[in-house]
Order: structure tokens, then sequence, then C-alpha cells
């Protein structure tokens, strides 16, 4: 039960994201994709990501309060109910969440998916706009016409080998939302230290510290670089957390090296990410066609 069959394209398969995808408008938008939110608690007061509560508004407030937001996953109900809806007009329905050594999402949307004929879902062992990059990509094959061997081929693909890279301001936010991981090691580091941290089997894995924002700017694109080849197309997502100036130095420096990239997707860090992420962060994604 859950998998699709046969020839995919836009008339009969639909996209679902869950709001950690962070989805800019362009993907809001789009007729094939639709989106579940998980839920921002400020003390008895309940937002739903990206719906009620938009990351202008998070981040002024997140700088006001004296306990920090806590989190919550959406309901298998809410899955379920979306599911229901998209059948009546696809054949296949794809759900793509955010990792589920990160949060309980992918564990409703299974719950769900058991009830429902025709619905594949997917844990990315990622979030933020590593998501949606992925939709994005997937959304062109759809574009195209393409087989559920190839989506699922290029899924797979996607999870073992595009580039994941972001840095944040401050630890401190991953540490008291409990999101840590193993970037736990670069915790306590000296004043101006920016840890440089990525997605490693699902968790939050540190990639390196450096000392100013400037150098770990730099070392991002150095990733970028050991990473992908010169001659070969790559798409690039890059994302900010109430922190638009870092974004486009980054953009800058990506575009002036020699690699063929397309910086498809621009957007800012939701609520719910930005829960742990706290402001100031950047973030790269990227995977070569």
């Amino acid at each position: 039960m859950g998998e699709a069959v046969g020839r995919l394209d836009r008339s009969n398969t639909a996209i679902v994201v869950d709001s950690t995808s962070d989805m800019p408008e362009v993907l809001r938008t789009d007729p094939n994709v639709s989106m579940v939110p998980l839920n921002v608690h400020f003390g008895d007061e309940t937002y739903r990501d990206w719906i009620d509560l938009k990351p202008r508004e998070f981040y002024a407030r997140l700088l006001t309060v004296e306990r920090l937001p806590t989190t919550s996953q959406p309901s298998a109900g809410a899955f379920l109910a979306e599911y229901r809806r998209l059948r009546e007009g696809f054949e296949n329905v794809y759900s793509i969440h955010l990792s589920g050594k990160l949060s309980g999402t992918v564990e409703s949307a299974r719950l769900a998916q058991s009830q429902v004929d025709g619905v594949t879902v997917v844990d990315t062992e990622v979030a933020c706009l590593a998501i949606s990059l992925l939709v994005q990509c997937l959304l062109r094959k759809l574009d195209e016409g393409t087989t559920d061997q190839e989506f699922q081929a290029f899924i797979d693909r996607y999870t073992q080998k595009s580039g994941r890279l972001f840095m944040l301001d401050t630890l401190e936010y991953l540490q008291r939302g409990g999101r840590i991981g193993r970037a736990s090691s670069l915790a306590g580091s000296l004043l101006n230290i920016k840890p440089l941290l990525t997605f490693s089997d699902g968790v939050v894995a540190p990639y390196k510290k450096v000392r100013g924002e400037r150098k770990a700017v730099t070392a991002m694109v150095e990733y970028f670089l050991e990473l992908t080849r010169p001659g070969v197309p790559v798409r690039v997502g890059l994302s900010h957390a109430a922190a638009p100036q870092k974004m486009e130095e980054l953009e800058a420096m990506i575009m002036a090296t020699d690699r063929e990239s397309d910086i498809c997707l621009r957007g800012e860090v939701g609520a719910v990410i930005g829960t742990y992420a706290g402001p100031g962060a950047v973030a790269l994604f990227f995977i070569e066609e």
C-alpha cells in the first residue's frame, strides 16, 4: 500500500511537504504542491508555522521573550485529511518531510499513509530549504514526464549526494531546543567562533568551526567547490534567518566561482527551524544536475 506506479507527470502526481521546508513563494503557489504546518508554541499560544506566524514576526518576537518557544509535529489526522483531498484529483501523492531523527512529523505522515492508497512518504534526512530544493527538482521531472522508478532514484541520489551546510550565529538555540545532535562537540567555543553544521545520517553534525564570519562564509564556498565540478550544472538554494545581507554575500561569492550555478531558490528560515537555528543563520543547499 502507498507506492506510486507507472508514468508520473503534473496531471497525476501531487507533492506534500511540511512547513520546515520553508518554501519560497514560487513553490507555495505551485498547483502541485501543498503544505501541512508544524506548530510553534509561545507559552499557551499556538501558531501554525508559515500560516499564522511568518519569519519577520517570529524573529522580532524571539528577541523579546524570556522563554524560548517550543514546536510540535502535525497530527496524523492533518496529513490524512490532506491525502484524501489530494487523492480526489491525483493518482499519486509524494509526501516529503524533514528528518525523522529531528521530528516525529514523518511518523505522523506514515500513520496517515497507512489509511490511503497511492501515497509515498519520504524521509529526506534533511530540513529547511534543502527540502524545497528537492521538491523543485521533482517538479521539473513532472514537467518532463518521468517514471516512479526515476522519481525515487532521484530522491535517493538527492538524499545521498546533495550538499547541505549552514552557519549559525550561535549554538545557544540548538542547545536549548535539544536538537544539537553531534554538533555538541562545537559547543563552548571561543568568542567569535562560527559553527558550520551539516546534516549527516539525519541529524545535525559538525562540519567545521571557523573564527569570524567572513572566514566562515569563505569556508562555505570552499565546501561548495569540493562537492561540485566545473562544467556540470548545479542547482543551488540559499536561505537566511533574519540575515539577508549574509545570504547575499554568500550568493555573490558562489556566483564568482567557475561553477555553472543556478541560484534557483532563495528563502527565509521559518519559525520552526528558526526556533533551533536562531537569528543570524545562513544556509546553502545544492545538487548537481
